[in-house]
């Protein structure tokens, strides 16, 4: 499963999504809807919420298959308040793209872009047959978009954590946080249990 592990922070989102737009490549809709709410597709960095820590995107790329499912989910009552329903975007080549959060100043976490391959689409296949068949899927045609977008973010950083991708904010952010070492899936300020402090 090609994926990029990055840092991102600030204004790099909005970045990052601009350049998701620039390339022409994508139909972008959110990951999950709102509680209670139908799933957006967005067409413009401006229609998006305004979220300081992102939205979860899925990308269907034009042309590549069927395109994607709006799956029904039903909430258990009092999960979410008094919401009944949201929805989820699926599709097997849809490709994902995860903002990662900040914890305070203590922890910066990847975001994240992700998409399945044929073989593994293949090997679910029977378990989700709502998805419909991935031979249906342009495989070529997902991995070089994604790959293309990939290419893009890591043309947009400014260094790299080990083999993570760091943008400018997210730069800035790690020093003055004074982020400093890595483990599960970010960055923090304080050593992990047993970890050498430098």
């Amino acid at each position: 499963m090609p994926n990029l592990d990055f840092y991102a922070a600030d204004d790099d989102w909005p970045a990052v999504l601009e350049a998701v737009f620039d390339l022409g490549l994508f139909r972008v809709y959110e990951s999950c809807s709102e509680p209670d709410r139908t799933l957006r597709e967005f067409h413009a960095v401006a229609e998006m919420p305004d979220d300081p820590q992102g939205r979860d995107l899925a990308l269907f790329v034009i042309g590549s298959g069927p395109g994607p499912i709006a799956e029904r989910i039903n909430l258990l009552p009092g999960a979410l308040g008094g919401a009944t329903f949201r929805y989820s975007c699926e599709g097997w080549g849809l490709v994902q793209l995860q903002h990662g959060a900040t914890v305070g100043c203590e922890e910066l976490r990847w975001s994240h872009t992700n998409h399945n391959t044929q073989k593994r689409a293949l090997a679910w296949a029977a378990t989700l047959r709502r998805l419909g068949h991935p031979s249906a899927w342009n495989w070529a045609a997902v991995t070089s978009a994604s790959s293309r977008l990939n290419r893009v973010i890591r043309r947009m950083a400014v260094g790299k954590v080990g083999s993570h991708p760091v943008l400018p904010h997210a730069a800035r952010f790690m020093a003055d946080a004074r982020l400093r070492y890595e483990y599960g899936t970010g960055i923090h300020a304080t050593p992990a249990y047993g970890q050498n402090p430098r």
